[in-house]
């Protein structure tokens, strides 16, 4: 197989659409989307209940989404809100142990399937791997900032 910029491109798009699949197949038979997962990982992550405008930073999205995912969320129980003890104007989000269990699966998971997928492959070329992926993403990034 040839390794051209092309085929390496889209031998990432075929990788990134197969994990894509999986993991929406896998996330809506419980229930969950994929940014409703995020919110319940990035609360796990984060080790302690969040006002919401810390998870629109986090999550690198508006105020008014993160409201319309903690809505979501809420009414199926994977997580409550309440009074903030200090600031009166603020709204903190806990995980319920249901949205807890759900976050700490999915960590188990993941680390699961890396071994699955990788765990077999040589230390250098994981981290040949790992140079790869932080270019495109440092070029993808630098794109993001870049003047229109």
């Amino acid at each position: 197989m040839q390794a051209d910029p092309v085929t390496v491109l889209n031998k990432v798009f075929e990788l990134a659409d197969r994990l894509g699949d999986l993991m929406q197949t896998t996330l809506t038979e419980r229930g969950l989307t994929t940014a409703r997962a995020e919110v319940l990982l990035v609360l796990h992550h984060h080790g302690r209940p969040m006002v919401q405008r810390e998870l629109s930073q986090a999550l690198r999205c508006t105020p008014r989404h993160v409201t319309a995912l903690v809505d979501a969320l809420e009414t199926h129980a994977w997580v409550t809100r309440g009074p903030h003890p200090t600031d009166r104007r603020a709204t903190l989000v806990t995980l319920t142990e249901h949205g807890a269990a759900a976050a700490r699966r999915m960590d188990t998971e993941r680390d699961e399937a890396a071994y699955t997928l990788l765990g077999h492959l040589a230390a250098a070329d994981l981290a040949g791997f790992l140079v790869v992926a932080d270019h495109v993403l440092d070029n993808l990034n630098t794109a993001d900032h870049a003047p229109s």
